[in-house]
């Protein structure tokens, strides 16, 4: 079970595979030439490993699992790829963070004994919500990387380039987004809390968890007024009080809505 909950979001994970600083391009685009080759070998029910039968075990005794997800997330793999990765708007951003994300919370639907319908559209939400924060906290170090993915329309919009964003120039105007952005989230984490209680079980309380954790870094870009570009790189973070109490203010909420 361990195996599988780790292979649910691919064997090399995310990160891993795409943010590696250490691998060129050529390099991260055979590894995912691999992996659509090991789950088109999964989907064949030919496993080649102990984590590969794990997955191919949880297809088979899963009706109701998708196997689209997984096809999305690897397009949306793909084009992290790309030399100086841009975002046009808000539709290809939320499009990138369900290939990346929403598409995680799909894949996970059945392990939690989930109805998937009911649960499919706070699962995307919750993992959008996710990926928009990731990519507000993690602004320095994708700069690092040569990617922006704050919407290019909104940032020309305020006057704000690409070549600013790289040099770490942060503006009232680049801020603005960045804000804009933020809120935009939150909107998500309200959708996935209110679809909380079509889980089963400990569903609600690991959403609800998950939500207050999130929010913790969106009042974290509040405070400090939405300015997420450093010069060492560093990525936005929240203490472990600030964790801790994100937990409890999650299991006061759901106790008392019991």
């Amino acid at each position: 079970m361990d195996n599988l909950k780790i292979y649910l979001t691919f064997p090399y994970g995310q990160d891993e595979i795409t943010d590696d600083p250490s691998s060129d391009v050529t390099t991260i685009q055979q590894r995912l030439s691999d992996w659509e080759r090991r789950f088109d070998m999964i989907c064949r029910n030919e496993p080649v490993d102990d984590m590969d039968r794990a997955l191919a075990m949880y297809i088979q005794r899963n009706d109701d699992l998708e196997l689209s997800p997984f096809v999305d997330m690897i397009s949306g793999m793909k084009e992290d790829t790309v030399q100086n990765r841009t975002i046009s708007n808000m539709t290809e951003l939320d499009e990138y963070a369900y290939q990346v994300a929403g598409t995680v919370g799909l894949m996970l639907l059945p392990l939690l004994k989930a109805n998937v319908e009911q649960s499919r559209d706070a699962a995307i939400a919750l993992g959008k919500a996710i990926q928009l924060i990731n990519i507000l906290r993690d602004a320095s170090p994708d700069v690092a990387l040569g990617r922006v993915y704050l919407p290019q329309d909104m940032l020309k919009a305020e006057g704000v380039s690409t070549e600013d964003v790289l040099q770490l120039k942060s503006s009232p105007e680049y801020r603005k987004v960045v804000a804009a952005v933020a809120d935009h989230a939150e909107a998500l984490l309200i959708e996935a809390e209110m679809g909380k209680s079509t889980l089963p079980g400990v569903g609600p309380l690991f959403v609800q968890i998950i939500v207050e954790l999130y929010r913790e870094y969106l009042i974290k870009l509040e405070q400090i007024g939405y300015d997420n570009l450093n010069l060492s790189g560093e990525r936005v973070k929240i203490n472990t009080i600030q964790k801790l109490m994100a937990s409890f203010k999650a299991t006061t909420k759901v106790l008392s809505q019991q």
